[in-house]
Formats: C-alpha cells, structure tokens, sequence
C-alpha cells in the first residue's frame, strides 16, 4: 500500500467530510454547520465553456440500441435507425413437411429510456440489408448500411416504455395461452417473404449460421420521419434480451399430426449496428458550432455522438496568491435552461478531461474512489441543476501535478457503474441545455470553492 503524503490526506479527510453533509443551500455546497471545516468561499471563479461536436460513436456490441425520428426545437433533427444480424436456433434448420405459414412477426422489446413527444406515433419500418455484417463491418454511428427497397413489414407505434403486452403463446399438445410480456414493438413481416426465404428456402442455406446470413444478410429497422406525427422520438431497445427475435409461426405435418409450430431468430448484437444523424440546420446550436470562440449564454450537451460541452478555469491558479492553501470543497454547478423545451433534461450528465496527447482521462475526484453520488453529475429536478465534485481536481492544478488542458461535460447512461466511461454514450438518447460561464448569462455555470489555509 502507497503511503499517502500530508497535502493529500488533508484533502481525502476535507472530500469525505463534505460530501457526507446534507443541507443544501444556494450556492450548491452542501455543508452541516456542526461538521463543517471552517474555510472560506470563492464563488467568482472565471468559467470558459464552448458547445462542439462529439467524437463519433462505436455501436458494434451495445448494452442498448437508440431507435426513432426526433425533431427538437434545440437540436434540430435526429435520425436513428438500426441494421441488425439474425442467428439460427440450430444448425441444420428444418421447417418440417409441407409447411403452411400463420405469421411472422419482428419483436424488439424496449429497454428504459424514451425521450420525446409522447403523444406523437412513431412509423417503424423493416427492410431486408443489401450486405449482411460481419466483424470486418464499419460500426461507427455514420457508417449506413444499404437496404432493399421493398418493405418488409411496418407498424406505427406511441411508445410507452412501461406498458406491458398481452400474447397468444403456443403450447404443444394443448390449447394456447395468453401471456403478458414486457413493453416491445411487435411489428408483422410480409408473409410472401417469409415463405420463400425461410418455409420454402433452400435447406443449405439454414446449414449453419454462417450460410443463413449470407443468404438472409440481415435487416434494417427504421423510423420513417416524413410518417410520423407531432415531433417523434427516440427510444432504447434491448436487442440481446431474449424476447427481441423474429417469430415465425406455422403449420407443418409430423407422421399424421399437423403440428402449429413457433420458430425464433435472435438478434446478434455483436454484429448489428446504429446509423446516427443529426442535422442542426436552422438552430442556435449550428451557430454555436460554426462560431465556437464567440461566448454564448447556454451550452449544449447530446448523446448519440451530438455535441458536449468544453469548459476551462483559464485563472484557476490566482488562488495561489492567496498563499498555502488546501481545496476543502470545489464543486461545478450547471444549472439548465427552462424556456419551452417539452423533453426532460438528461438525468445524468459526466465529467471528464484531456492531457497532453488529447487522450481522455477520468477526473481526479473518480480515481480517489469517491461514490457516484458524492461525484454527482446527477439531475436536481427542484433546483433544476447538476452539481459535479472538483476537489481533487482543482487542489491538483494548484499544486502542479496536474496542468490544465480540455475538460468536457456529456451526456450520460443513468445506469451505475457509468463513471469511469469515457467514450461517448450511445446507452441513452436524452439530453440537455444549461447555462454557460458567461458572467452576463441569466443562468450560469459555476465554479464554487471552499479553501482553508495551512500554516
């Protein structure tokens, strides 16, 4: 074990006994008069922050998949739609004799996020892929996978990630039950393409799961925008559950039985993909990024591979005038724009930096082992603003061991254990407006800090 030096201790004992206080109060530092180590505060700290485009993001492999149309008052339009891969049962796949189709239906359950209108109707789309995907496949959010023309299957859906379904199951050798199944999309597929490709295809062609997507390719799943009522959305689907799948039901002879038959075709998530548009035309937000260095009063954070949010402390060091001094407590505060936007903010927003190589690197504050909550980043729906823990930071640009390059705020999955994740979120579709360090902005950005001096 690293024995740790004075300065540092001094600081591990300041975080934990200020991110255990509970009393908050207007200036975000939540400290209990009884607990509190006596400091002093500076809450006129020079914040910088600048709106610019997000790296692009990897959607090969996704914990969840981003479907849908969105048309924001803020960030104009976003398009997302999915190419997914399908996997046979078993190998060597038979339909059985002289097989009569029921139906076919594509089943994509919701995972447990939607941002948008919920009252506008979505019209989701199938068609089959022109190539199917491999491991040798572009996965970037802006790669596009080509698609036939012909469609394959349609439903217009109001998404409510809460409401369960209620579905006919096949039981063998008894009569069917009604079962009730987590909220999905079930959307009917075009029966003349299931019996060619599937009832009536060749039986090579269901050999192995390697023949099968050469033959099949796969599909494409997507929101037609110009179908769709109000300003649409955006949803997260949990294609590796195992009730995301291509149902198959038919009729085939067994001996002297005819048997009703549920045949089903997983979703491969480690060869299926997103294809990710956002088109900012006509926003304040294209002027922010056409024009980065000119201070605007608020700034914009969007996953999916959007826009983040550049922030400095271009005189952060001035603090070392005022002599030795320890950061008991820094904190940034964001507070959001409240106009007419109709979507929530994000309920989670993260922090991270640069160094010198423009690699990222997880703040100070998370490789000391602070909780997710004490680090925050969290949403305060009765203050309308997010609070993140600074502390080790700022003590380390003071002091040296750090020096100061890009530090980012982006949007991010409210799932735990999301803190040390650095690439850009693709696990969730909401986002946020808040206000910049601009000191002449109705809402703002800021930088507060609690010092004690050391003798």
């Amino acid at each position: 074990m690293k024995l740790l030096n004075q300065d540092l201790l001094t600081l591990l004992i300041s975080l934990f006994i200020f991110t255990g206080c509970q009393n908050p109060d207007s200036i975000g530092l939540d400290v209990d008069p009884d607990n509190a180590i006596e400091g002093k505060l500076i809450d006129t700290i020079t914040v910088r922050s600048s709106t610019v485009r997000d790296d692009s993001v990897n959607t090969k492999s996704l914990s969840k998949y981003p479907l849908g149309y969105l048309k924001d008052p803020f960030f104009g339009t976003t398009d997302s739609k999915l190419a997914i891969s399908l996997t046979l049962p078993s190998d060597k796949l038979t339909f059985g004799t002289s097989p009569v189709l029921d139906s076919a239906v594509l089943v994509l359950k919701y995972a447990d996020e939607y941002t948008g209108d919920l009252n506008s109707k979505l019209q989701v789309e199938v068609f089959q892929l022109v190539q199917q995907l491999t491991d040798n496949s572009n996965y970037s959010g802006n790669a596009e996978h080509g698609a036939e023309t012909d469609l394959l299957g349609s439903k217009s859906v109001k998404v409510n990630i809460k409401d369960s379904v209620t579905i006919k199951e096949l039981v063998k050798g008894a009569a069917d039950i009604s079962k009730k199944k987590a909220a999905q999309i079930r959307i009917p597929i075009n029966s003349a393409f299931i019996k060619t490709n599937f009832l009536n295809g060749t039986t090579t062609n269901f050999a192995s799961n390697f023949t099968f997507n050469e033959f099949i390719k796969g599909l494409q799943i997507k929101v037609n925008g110009n179908l769709t009522n109000g300003s649409g959305g955006l949803v997260l689907l949990d294609l590796a559950n195992a009730d995301s799948r291509l149902e198959i039901y038919y009729k085939s002879q067994n001996g002297t039985a005819v048997d009703t038959t549920l045949t089903s075709f997983s979703i491969a998530t480690n060869t299926s993909a997103a294809t990710i548009k956002h088109d900012y035309t006509g926003t304040a937000l294209k002027t922010h990024l056409n024009s980065p260095a000119t201070s605007y009063d608020i700034n914009y954070v969007q996953p999916l591979g959007g826009v983040k949010t550049s922030i400095r402390f271009p005189y952060i060091k001035n603090l070392k005038s005022l002599g030795n001094i320890t950061i008991n407590k820094a904190e940034l505060i964001v507070q959001i724009e409240n106009g007419s936007d109709i979507f929530s903010p994000t309920p989670k927003l993260f922090l991270y930096r640069t160094d010198i190589a423009e690699q990222l690197q997880p703040m100070p504050d998370v490789l000391l082992g602070l909780t997710e909550s004490s680090l925050g980043g969290f949403y305060d729906s009765s203050k309308k603003r997010y609070r993140f823990t600074l502390t080790a930071y700022v003590q380390d640009l003071l002091s040296g061991k750090l020096l100061q390059y890009n530090t980012y705020i982006s949007a991010e999955d409210l799932k735990p254990g999301n803190n040390g994740k650095l690439m850009p979120s693709v696990s969730t579709v909401s986002r946020a407006v808040f206000g910049s360090g601009n000191t002449a902005a109705p809402i703002k950005m800021k930088l507060n800090v609690v010092y004690t001096k050391v003798n």
